[in-house]
């Protein structure tokens, strides 16, 4: 990745900063990630085995069931969610989980989208990532 920001639209805002998870297929949390551990749990996932916990984490859009909020609030309550999540096409189960998570937990996970597979497939995982939904962007730490 160029030290250019990738730019999309801040649903939720707040800044955060992690090491980033990159998924190119549909993601859930429901069924999908352990929210005692973080671990992504599902079989059809082209991350499954990594963890969640303290990372900016891409995915394109969400599948799945709507119950999917209730499993990213309970990886907030277990303290195994990511700093943030990126997403190509907005994933309501991720706002939702996002917005109860700073109502119920006082945890600020900042929500992006509008950013394409395309752009963010040539970052590298694991890469240091600064996601600022107050600017809609994310960007290479330092």
């Amino acid at each position: 990745m160029t030290n250019s920001a990738l730019k999309g639209k801040g649903l939720i805002g707040g800044t955060a900063s992690g090491s980033a998870l990159l998924s190119l297929r549909a993601f859930t949390f429901a069924h999908g990630v352990n929210p005692a551990t973080g671990e992504v749990t599902d079989v059809r996932s082209d991350i499954r085995g990594s963890n969640v916990r303290g990372r900016v984490l891409f995915y394109p859009f969400g599948k799945g069931s709507t119950t999917a909020s209730t499993w990213f609030l309970e990886t907030v309550r277990l303290g195994n969610h990511p700093a943030a999540i990126v997403t190509e096409a907005v994933d309501l189960s991720a706002v939702i989980g996002s917005v109860m998570a700073r109502l119920i937990y006082g945890k600020a996970i900042p929500v992006i989208s509008g950013i394409s597979r395309g752009a963010y497939s040539k970052m590298e995982n694991g890469a240091d990532l600064v996601a600022d939904a107050d600017r809609g962007e994310v960007s290479v730490e330092g």
